[in-house]
Order: structure tokens, then C-alpha cells, then sequence
């Protein structure tokens, strides 16, 4: 199953990071982020285009395949009654 990464650009370093779901959920609030190679991503605005990918990112994604991932869930109007 694919992993669900959020990529989003860095104001800061400019650089466009992969965020796991869960970790983009906790820090949605403040808008900032703990992307997978570890960096503390401050959002740039969504209207910007996205950088170039982190190296170190890209690094850590091909590392560790076991990047968390989501189970699909079961839509309630597909089951059986």
C-alpha cells in the first residue's frame, strides 16, 4: 500500500518536503510541519509553485519503505446491509 505523504514547500529553505498524514494533522494548526528527513517545515503559501524536492527527504523515502501508512476505510454506503 502507498504511503500518504503531504508535500509541501518550505518558506524558509524553499525546498518542497514529504509530511506523513499524521504528522501534517498535528501541526496544521501553526503551520508548521516535521517532514520525514526530520526538518521543521514552515508552509509557504499554497499560491507559490513547489520547489525542488528535499534531498534529504528523498533520502529518508528511499531508506526506510516503511513510511506509516492508511488502511483504506470501508464507505458506508458500500456495505451490506
Amino acid at each position: 500500500m502507498e504511503p500518504f505523504l503531504v508535500h509541501i514547500r518550505c518558506d524558509t529553505d524553499g525546498l518542497t518536503h514529504a509530511v506523513t498524514e499524521d504528522d501534517f494533522a498535528a501541526g496544521r494548526h501553526d503551520g508548521r510541519f516535521r517532514a520525514v528527513c526530520g526538518h521543521e517545515v514552515l508552509a509557504a503559501p499554497m499560491i507559490e509553485a513547489p520547489g525542488r524536492f528535499d534531498p534529504a527527504c528523498r533520502d529518508a523515502l528511499r531508506a526506510a519503505p516503511q513510511v506509516p501508512t492508511q488502511e483504506r476505510r470501508r464507505l458506508r454506503w458500500r456495505t451490506r446491509r
